[in-house]
């Protein structure tokens, strides 16, 4: 009879340390994957002409199998540099144009940036944004308010 009490307080602890680990990792599931962004350097243009510009840059962190289609502008121009990873961005709502670790993107002032997908699904992207942008410009509006 003790080992069947032995058996069933074993059986218990198990389910019940499985079932705290399967609710920790449900939550931790459950949250959004999210682009991360981290401030590089800003810093205003040295040439008198350009005296209302500044760069402003930042890496940002593409997740695995990540899919942003949230339409947006920015009113600046932009170079991304892929430093890690695989990125595919879609820009008026065109096929995508895949980009590698290496290669160098640029887009227009304001032209709609429609689609950031990282293909790969283990490994995060890392691209470094450059932003050439005149003061008092917005550098982010969604082409569509949030509803």
């Amino acid at each position: 009879m003790k080992i069947y009490t032995y058996l069933l307080l074993c059986l218990f602890l198990i389910f019940s340390a499985y079932r705290t680990y399967s609710q920790h990792n449900h939550e931790a599931n459950d949250r959004p994957v999210q682009l991360e962004f981290a401030p590089v350097l800003n810093a205003i243009l040295s040439d008198p002409d350009l005296k209302q510009f500044q760069l402003q840059s930042s890496l940002m962190t593409v997740p695995p199998s990540l899919v942003d289609t949230v339409s947006h502008r920015h009113d600046a121009d932009l170079f991304g540099y892929v430093i890690e990873g695989t990125i595919e961005v879609g820009l008026d709502h065109k096929e995508p144009i895949i980009f590698k670790s290496g290669q160098m993107f640029h887009e227009k002032r304001n032209v709609i940036h429609s689609l950031l997908r990282n293909p790969d699904k283990n490994t995060p992207a890392k691209v470094l944004l450059i932003f050439i942008i005149k003061k008092g410009r917005q550098g982010y509006t969604r082409v569509y308010p949030e509803k």
